[in-house]
């Protein structure tokens, strides 16, 4: 008998994914995070039209592609000849469905893939000089795919055709075996409704993609499963698969869940040294420390062009075969990269380090981590972008190490 699992969604699902649910075992409960509202006037759009003579066109998200299509019913006159690249299986099938054929799309998917994209298109195609990227998106948009057009000169405008509204979500009672997101939006709106108030009770959590599973992460403090695509098809497949290999909840309680039933007040002080803390679990100082949280998403989106390149080239991807965070809380401390299944920090030295006493304060931040139970990994700016093999070896040999050293 096939075993079923109560989910709660939290978009809307069409009628072939609620009968594919059904029929692989789970019992979806909706209850949208969120609400789209698109943009009535032209007037802007049309202007930037005008003003750009070689527009290749750029989609995060079908939000953007409906937006996109309300323009053009409206009478808009498009270039539809232009590039199109576009983020996703199904923003892709979007774009076709509104008459393009020929849509481009990454590898990776998500803002940072299609950057890289469209700058190695920018160089090798000569079409493309003097040519700008139009990305038509919504305005709690991610901020990767400016920084790293930017960077590299390519003119990018952000068309902004919808509005994203959080929903003040009623959240039903009783216990769900998993939770989907798809934004880091919907996040937002199920922490506003109280989704986060009660940690012993959090079930599973499944982000659609990275961005969402890294705010999920800060939110919850546990783990989060990323869909293997950002396809609803397959995450549902992706729960089901996790679900059948979890045991019950309250059996094998995490680290986060512990605390929240009870021994939180044995964590450290913030302010507290490791070397003060010895006979303490170590686990606990992968405890989430919030007052720290507004900073490390200032720095997250702030990232350093050595930062965006570590990350998407290796720390992002499966390569690594493990789940590392950026702009990560520990201790008193934020880390730039954290593996917490490793216990495995990587910070990246700028400038500033060369100096006497910010090398002092990176020493003593050194030792007190070790001191709690960590590898710390130190590279600088220039390591990464002009020898990032190397780099890259270096931290492949501690992941491995540390792997064999990590309880199965």
């Amino acid at each position: 008998m096939t075993k079923t699992h109560n989910i709660l969604v939290t978009r809307e699902l069409s009628d072939e994914q609620l009968s594919l649910a059904e029929s692989i075992g789970l019992n979806v409960v909706v209850e949208p995070a969120i609400r789209i509202e698109f943009r009535n006037d032209w007037l802007a759009f049309e202007s930037i039209l005008k003003e750009t003579e070689k527009p290749v066109f750029a989609f995060t998200s079908r939000n953007g592609v409906a937006g996109f299509q309300r323009f053009r019913k409206a009478g808009v006159k498009i270039n539809d000849d232009a590039p199109v690249y576009g983020v996703g299986g199904k923003t892709s099938e979007a774009l076709n469905e509104i008459g393009f054929s020929d849509v481009k799309s990454p590898v990776q998917q998500d803002g940072v893939g299609l950057a890289h994209l469209i700058i190695n298109d920018f160089l090798q195609t000569r079409d493309f000089n003097d040519a700008t990227v139009l990305h038509f998106c919504g305005d709690r948009r991610r901020n990767e795919l400016r920084h790293y057009l930017t960077d590299s000169d390519i003119p990018i405008k952000d068309v902004v055709v919808y509005r994203t509204e959080l929903n003040e979500m009623n959240l039903p009672g009783g216990k769900f075996d998993a939770v989907l997101f798809y934004s880091p939006s919907a996040v937002q709106a199920y922490r506003n409704s109280g989704g986060f108030s009660k940690k012993e009770d959090l079930p599973e959590l499944f982000a659609i993609g990275n961005t969402t599973a890294e705010e999920l992460s800060i939110e919850s403090g546990q783990h989060v499963h990323v869909s293997p695509e950002p396809d609803t098809e397959v995450l549902l497949r992706f729960v089901v698969r996790i679900l059948d290999e979890q045991k019950p909840a309250m059996e094998c309680p995490s680290v986060s869940r512990r605390r929240a039933m009870g021994d939180e007040k044995n964590l450290p002080n913030r302010k507290a040294k490791a070397s003060e803390l010895q006979g303490i679990d170590q686990d606990r100082f992968l405890y989430y420390n919030k007052s720290l949280k507004q900073l490390a998403q200032q720095l997250r989106n702030n990232s350093t062009k050595s930062e965006i390149r570590l990350w998407t080239e290796l720390l992002s991807s499966t390569k690594t075969g493990y789940t590392f965070l950026r702009q990560r809380p520990v201790l008193n401390y934020i880390a730039d990269f954290l593996c917490k299944e490793l216990k495995l920090i990587i910070e990246l030295d700028g400038y500033s380090h060369e100096f006497e006493q910010q090398w002092k304060k990176d020493k003593e931040r050194q030792k007190e981590l070790e001191e709690a139970g960590f590898k710390v990994l130190r590279f600088t700016d220039e390591d990464v972008m002009k020898d990032l093999r190397n780099v890259e070896s270096e931290i492949m040999y501690w992941i491995e190490k540390l792997g064999k050293k990590s309880p199965p």
